[in-house]
């Protein structure tokens, strides 16, 4: 039985095992895993690694409140004077809808009767078929004839005789509240202190009037057409106006005046019908302005605030606030207030600082760096680095200013 030769190889006067390797390759090849390792481990120490250092600097808020008038009569800005040129934009549209009917009117046959006029006066008091008289309930009515009520007179007796006249009247509006029962109607186109002395009374209870209700085009449905409209319209109108602005071209609401430049309505007051189309012609006009002109104000105060060294920092804390005060669109004038908080803080030299970090470890560099007074925070963000240590190397060092 063979077992540790094999068949062919024995054919051959070979050995079925290879010579062993020997000790020294083996060395070589441990000598040079030794060397690739510290190379990487130094292209990750010494050459890979950089690091990018944010640093929110410790800042100064600085305040301003000023005005600016806008005025649409300058050709030019005075900004020393804070007058900004206004600017003046139109808009035109149209928009057509169909509403429905709500007014009422009925339209029934109209009471009447007879009337007995008074008059406790000295003169005698002409009446008109356009005279009204009115009843307790608020039903007016008219004389169907004019008529002159004689003046009230002294009978022999001594006694005051009033002067009397009776005419016929007819509700001015159909409808059974016309079937009124006697009472006093008062003559309210008279002057005040006359109607006590001059009025009619109704014998008999009026008759005649009965219901018929239709819908009709009433004043109310056709303001408020009107109103829909203009509630649609207007801000189809801002949309164009917004369209037509500049760059850096702000308007406010306040400074928008709409107008109704005619209505087309297709029915009469008081017609028949279930509905009606009304169409509303419309224009908008703003005055707006220029902010980049207002921040040019600002950055003239922003300048006169940056001394000793110190310069102008953009932050999220910052703020800038334009509202409206006053306005008077007829003479194209408005004032505008502006509150403004921005940041300010002393600059920091970045490639000085670069030298000043090299070789530090994060820890020593934080320190260092909140040491010394005019930094607030740091961040560190380091690439390719297995020791957290800034690099020797100042091309390895990014510096970044913060918030």
């Amino acid at each position: 039985m063979i077992s540790k030769y094999d068949y062919h190889k024995r054919e051959l006067g070979e050995n079925y095992y290879g010579a062993k390797p020997k000790k020294k390759n083996r060395l070589a090849r441990s000598f040079v895993f030794l060397v690739f390792f510290l190379l990487i481990v130094a292209l990750f120490v010494y050459v890979f690694p950089e690091v990018e250092v944010t640093i929110v600097p410790k800042t100064e808020k600085i305040t301003n409140d000023f005005e600016v008038t806008i005025d649409g009569a300058l050709d030019e800005a005075e900004l020393e004077h804070n007058k900004l040129p206004g600017i003046t934009v139109t808009a035109d549209d149209a928009l057509e809808k169909t509403f429905l009917t709500t007014g009422e009117k009925n339209v029934g046959e109209k009471a009447g009767g007879t009337v007995v006029l008074y008059n406790q006066t000295g003169l005698e008091q002409s009446l008109t078929m356009s005279n009204s008289l009115s009843s307790d309930t608020g039903q007016i009515f008219y004389l169907k004839n004019n008529v002159t009520i004689p003046k009230a007179e002294v009978s022999a007796e001594g006694t005051i005789v009033y002067g009397t006249v009776t005419a016929g009247i007819i509700a001015k509006e159909g409808g059974e509240a016309g079937n009124i029962s006697a009472g006093r109607l008062a003559l309210i186109d008279l002057p005040f202190s006359k109607q006590s002395k001059i009025y009619g009374e109704v014998k008999e209870k009026l008759t005649g009037g009965n219901n018929k209700t239709i819908k009709v085009v009433s004043e109310d449905d056709l303001k408020n057409a009107e109103t829909k409209l203009a509630e649609e319209l207007n801000p189809k109108l801002k949309e164009q106006l917004s369209s037509k602005l500049g760059e850096g071209q702000k308007m406010d609401d306040r400074m928008v005046k709409y107008q109704s430049l005619g209505i087309e309505k297709t029915v009469e007051l008081q017609e028949e019908v279930g509905e009606f189309t009304v169409k509303l012609k419309g224009q908008a006009e703003a005055l707006a302005w220029d902010e980049g002109k207002i921040k040019e104000i600002l950055n003239s105060k922003l300048a006169e605030s940056q001394k000793d060294g110190k310069q102008l920092v953009e932050s999220s804390q910052d703020v800038f606030r334009v509202e409206t005060k006053e306005v008077d669109l007829e003479k194209q004038i408005a004032k505008l207030t502006v509150h403004t908080e921005n940041q300010i803080s002393v600059p920091v030299d970045v490639e000085k600082l670069k030298d000043e970090l090299k070789g530090m470890g994060e820890t020593e560099a934080r320190r260092f760096l909140l040491g010394r007074g005019d930094i607030k925070d740091v961040r560190f963000r380091f690439n390719y680095s297995i020791t957290n240590k800034i690099p020797n190397n100042g091309n390895r060092i990014t510096i970044k200013m913060g918030l």
